[in-house]
């Protein structure tokens, strides 16, 4: 099969379509935890500070909450009892082997983080990744005409063009693609509640995306030799035994890391957007680093506003045997085996035990004050390439004369269930 033909066979399998349909996630009204969630990161400071006071683990109807800074270091570390609850969701969307972020640690995690962090080495970013973002962001926003949706049209796009350029996936429909991906992370990721309809729509999603993944592969299989994109990558790869990574394997980490891509950079984008238009401190500070050209400055600019309305308030675990947090300490709690945790790191990252100035907007914060992207094992493995996408993809909004919201509702965050979904934004053209 030629790569052509395989890249065919691909649009018109997601083409034939699986009934998906993105405008009912969009549609649901928030279950009472996602209500939660939402309510916690716009309204988080006073709640946060009462709890870490005066209730710091919070055990109550088979769930746990968890405030301070080192208790959920505590949790987040001991991966072995506060397990992730992401392995089934993973692999019923996959159609086959779990991924990184829903595996214990043990051999083949371990396997499996050596061969993507082989596959996605970091010098990649600087390279490949930077250069494509900031070339595809840099044409969207100087053919906007000072007016631009800066999620749908820039957030969103630049990291899907990513997914064809450098991960070699050819994407039908853009738009769609981003709603099939944003579907099925909101199901594995951000669906406490388990609702039906969500489960319902991520699992037509994964249905449209599993068939463009695998013309990818069998495309990479097809290319000319030399061909550099991570599905070539990856059918080139030998696992640990020294044989060819199976096809599921390849389909799994495609999978894992576009789901991972798409979603998460555009939350974390739309998120650090939205702070840095309600906070003009913030403006000034991030558009002073662009407009001089360190992208390490403007880098940490924005993952500090990132602190502010991260990705949610913290990851979900879930107690695997009956276990102690804090023990040796007054405020030591039994979580009993079953118990589902929200392990709030939003809080961790505010809490002035541990974090110096926590409410101050400050760029030289040490990193691992920043919690944004995780902590301990399932640290977000694609962070580098978070970082390296987003500061480019907004460095040349971040460069224009009197950035501001568009008036009315276009100006204001809407969402697609937890994402960010459009935010007009307008600017003086040169």
């Amino acid at each position: 099969m030629t790569y052509a033909a395989a890249t065919l066979i691909g649009r018109k399998q997601s083409q034939s379509g699986t009934g998906f349909q993105p405008a009912r996630v969009a549609a649901k009204k928030p279950g009472i935890g996602s209500a939660v969630i939402s309510y916690l990161l716009d309204h988080p400071y006073a709640i946060y500070a009462f709890a870490r006071r005066f209730w710091p683990i919070v055990v109550i109807r088979g769930w746990a909450f968890i405030s301070r800074y080192e208790d959920v270091i505590e949790v987040l570390k001991r991966q072995d009892v506060f397990a992730v609850p992401f392995g089934p969701k993973i692999e019923l969307l996959n159609g086959g082997p779990n991924f990184l972020l829903g595996m214990a640690d043990g051999a083949d995690y371990r396997a499996l983080h050596e061969l993507v962090a082989n596959t996605f080495p970091t010098s990649d970013n600087r390279a490949i990744v930077g250069p494509i973002a900031a070339e595809e962001a840099e044409a969207l926003v100087m053919s906007s005409r000072g007016r631009i949706d800066a999620i749908e049209d820039l957030v969103t796009r630049v990291p899907t063009r990513i997914c064809e350029r450098y991960y070699g996936v050819a994407v039908p429909n853009e738009t769609r693609f981003a709603h099939i991906t944003i579907a099925m992370s909101t199901f594995m990721f951000g669906d406490p509640s388990n609702d039906p309809t969500v489960r319902d729509e991520a699992v037509k999603a994964g249905a449209e995306l599993r068939p463009i993944i695998d013309a990818a592969i069998a495309g990479a299989r097809a290319a000319p030799a030399g061909s550099d994109t991570i599905a070539a990558r990856l059918v080139s790869a030998k696992g640990a035994d020294g044989a060819p990574v199976p096809d599921e394997t390849i389909r799994a980490i495609l999978i894992g890391m576009i789901t991972g891509f798409v979603p998460t950079n555009t939350m974390a984008g739309g998120h650090m957007l939205e702070m840095l238009l309600r906070r003009p401190d913030m403006m000034r500070a991030t558009q002073a680093a662009a407009r001089a050209d360190d992208d390490e400055l403007l880098k940490r600019c924005l993952w500090e506003a990132f602190r502010f309305l991260p990705l949610n308030p913290g990851p979900f675990r879930e107690c695997a045997e009956d276990a102690i947090v804090a023990q040796g300490t007054r405020r030591a709690k039994r979580i009993p085996k079953g118990t589902k945790m929200l392990v709030s790191t939003h809080s961790a990252m505010f809490d002035p035990r541990r974090i110096e100035r926590p409410k101050a907007f400050d760029p030289g914060r040490a990193s691992h004050n920043n919690l944004t992207l995780g902590s301990g094992i399932h640290w977000c493995i694609g962070a580098p390439l978070a970082e390296a996408q987003i500061v480019q993809t907004l460095k040349p909004l971040l460069l224009q004369r009197n950035l501001r919201r568009a008036a009315g509702q276009a100006g204001r965050l809407a969402l697609d269930g937890p994402f960010p979904a459009h935010l007009v934004v307008e600017f003086d053209p040169a």
